[in-house]
């Protein structure tokens, strides 16, 4: 029996039976109308993944009124009547496509955004502080909660529930994770209260038993509630596990299912390891989870750096959890559990775990996906014309945006060929997937590779494609995707004799010494400083601007500098490179003061530079062309996949 076939067992929620063992869990899309209804986008977005085979969808994070629960501006409010119609298409939608429709309610509290809300944000305990510091700046004064306002908030709850029932979904989930209200009142860092509802974890049980009673009497005892909560706050005095296993112990009689995440929205330290960046582990809320599930008799699900079922499957026949969330998984490829179950998963659009989407609808864009171009945009695409006709197109290049444009070319009909001059389809990607913690990429990779094998395009590596192959093809249509080579500033003393590329020391075509020098503090030259750290090495970054990869995705990047400080590599900021003298590095600090670093090893990671040479001699080779990917601008796999898919869609 093979790891994931546990996964497709159905598995019984209160009074509903689900399919099988995977959820979607709940996430923020920014897809909502401007007034915070459903909209089409929304709906098609959920349909997608309702068909790919999932469980249980659930819409998440909903508020459950217009007054101070807000956190963002484009997420479903079910404060008002007027969502109605439209929530009850997004429950059919779902439910048609044989998944239990759930919905996620939550009340921000202390969390909330005060440009969205009337008055202060409300919390268990008075107090000031930046509890979301990217959205505002300045001091936030929280309202502490009476009595009365906890009876109004937990009425609040169960009328937002109701309204969900009455559109047609089958259960909701309270969100008592992440710092929201609810948790808030559970975690002693935010609820400092001396009354009954502070103190002992039983009594910081009360309002969060009170919402859940409230929601059961307007819905029915037969109406289920899976409860989400943090099983550690990650930050200093807040929640612990042991508390949280209490804590679900008190919860098991009140609740349908549990769901266990990580976490603190109010603490940005603590995003990665809630949102999973790539150089944490598979399972971050594995063993956490476990001990929640021999703690309670309901069912449990594990949510936070589930990859594919094969891993998922491993969790559940250890006994560490009942059920498996999956939130970016299933947006690169919402028909993940299809796939898996039909044989398929090799087939499957790997996430590399980038963040792009969480990031984007943090700062109130709609959701997007590195890998996958359709996502957020599934209503646009399902009625997008077909080609007029059948067009032959030449794509150079391999890498990931040759690659793209070619698989979509041809599933729209058009004959294609690719040229590579290399003897393996990849690019640059191929260096750096070889990384431990790049194994996401090196999935997405062999996806895209498979792709484009079973496209019918032409591969033809090892080819040069230059202007006299271009024009023999007469191609209608050309796709240049000739990437971006490695950049070697004039510093005297440097060239790639001196050091090596960072690609080739990655790939494991380049040793190092013991004493490693990494010219570039970007992105690649701190991941390949982080890298050679875990293996042991002493490893230095020298980095001309004042901080390490500003660009990079602010989530992957707080853990990126987190574990290189833990791994104790050396940033030099503000330091410019004069010369290089063999091992020898003379350099220009901050203080404007010339030293000189020792190494056995130099590494450059200072950047690379579009082929713009290449680009030009093949613009103009065929009616229309399309110049994409790293040779337009260096950049990340983001922009490659959309524009290459852009491009070819168009033709």
């Amino acid at each position: 029996m093979a790891s994931w076939e546990v996964v497709f067992e159905p598995i019984r929620i209160g009074s509903l039976t689900a399919r099988n063992r995977v959820e979607v869990a709940p996430t923020v899309v920014g897809l909502a109308n401007a007034d915070m209804s459903v909209s089409r986008e929304l709906i098609e977005f959920h349909r997608v993944q309702a068909q790919g085979g999932a469980g249980i969808v659930t819409v998440g994070e909903s508020a459950i009124d217009w007054d101070r629960a807000l956190s963002q501006a484009a997420a479903v409010n079910l404060g008002r009547e007027f969502v109605l119609p439209g929530l009850s298409d997004l429950a059919d939608a779902i439910k048609r496509g044989g998944a239990i429709a759930s919905i996620q309610l939550m009340h921000a509290g202390r969390q909330a955004v005060r440009e969205l809300i009337a008055g202060n944000p409300i919390g268990p305990s008075g107090m000031h502080g930046r509890f979301t510091e990217d959205r505002h700046r300045g001091e936030v004064e929280v309202e502490e909660m009476t009595a009365e306002m906890m009876r109004l908030v937990a009425d609040t709850y169960a009328a937002a529930a109701l309204r969900a029932k009455k559109a047609g979904f089958d259960m909701v989930m309270l969100h008592g994770g992440h710092g929201w209200l609810l948790s808030q009142f559970i975690s002693p860092v935010a609820n400092l209260r001396t009354d009954e509802f502070g103190g002992s974890i039983a009594n910081r049980a009360r309002f969060p038993i009170m919402v859940c009673r409230r929601i059961k009497q307007e819905c029915g005892q037969d109406f289920p509630i899976e409860y989400r909560f943090s099983a550690t706050d990650l930050v200093p005095g807040g929640l612990e596990l042991e508390e949280a296993v209490e804590f679900a112990k008190i919860m098991d009689a009140e609740v349908d299912a549990f769901q266990v995440s990580s976490g603190m929205i109010s603490e940005p330290s603590t995003y990665p390891y809630t949102l999973c960046a790539d150089y944490l582990e598979y399972g971050e809320n594995a063993e956490r989870t476990a001990e929640i599930k021999r703690a309670v008799s309901k069912p449990v699900a594990v949510v936070g750096a589930i990859p594919h079922l094969e891993f998922g499957g491993q969790l559940v026949a250890d006994g560490k959890a009942d059920i498996i969330a999956m939130c970016r998984a299933l947006i690169a490829d919402p028909a993940l559990p299809a796939k898996t179950l039909r044989g398929r998963s090799r087939d499957i659009r790997a996430c590399i775990r980038c963040n792009e989407c969480t990031m984007r609808v943090g700062t109130l864009l709609p959701v997007r996906c590195s890998v996958n171009p359709v996502a957020g945009q599934e209503e646009y695409y399902r009625s997008y014309p077909l080609p007029r006709r059948k067009k032959r197109v030449v794509v150079v290049g391999g890498g990931p945006a040759g690659m793209q444009a070619a698989v979509t070319a041809a599933s729209q009909g058009h004959s294609v060929i690719l040229f590579e001059a290399q003897e393996r389809l990849g690019g640059n990607l191929n260096a750096f997937a070889q990384l431990p913690f790049k194994l996401d990429a090196k999935r997405f990779l062999e996806y895209l590779i498979k792709q484009v094998g079973d496209s019918g395009t032409d591969v033809r590596l090892k080819t040069v494609a230059d202007a006299a192959v271009i024009k023999s093809e007469a191609p209608d249509e050309l796709v240049i995707a000739v990437g971006a080579e490695q950049s070697w500033p004039a510093i005297p003393g440097l060239d790639d004799t001196r050091a090596s590329w960072a690609g080739d020391v990655n790939s494991g075509k380049a040793a190092t010494g013991q004493r490693v020098l990494i010219l570039g503090g970007g992105a690649t030259g701190c991941e390949t400083a982080l890298f050679l750290a875990q293996k042991g090495k002493q490893v230095t970054i020298v980095e001309m601007q004042a901080e390490l990869c500003p660009q990079f995705n602010p989530c992957n990047r707080t853990m990126l500098l987190e574990f290189l400080g833990k791994e104790g590599v050396k940033i030099k900021t503000d330091t410019r490179v004069e010369a290089v003298n063999d091992g020898v590095v003379a350099v220009v600090g901050a203080d404007g003061k010339e030293y000189e670093i020792v190494a056995d090893t130099l590494i450059n990671a200072l950047g690379a530079r579009p082929r713009t040479t290449v680009v030009e001699a093949l613009k103009g080779l065929a009616p229309e062309d399309h110049v994409v990917g790293d040779c337009v601008r260096p950049r990340i796999v983001y922009d490659a996949i959309h524009e290459s898919f852009d491009a070819a869609m168009g033709m």
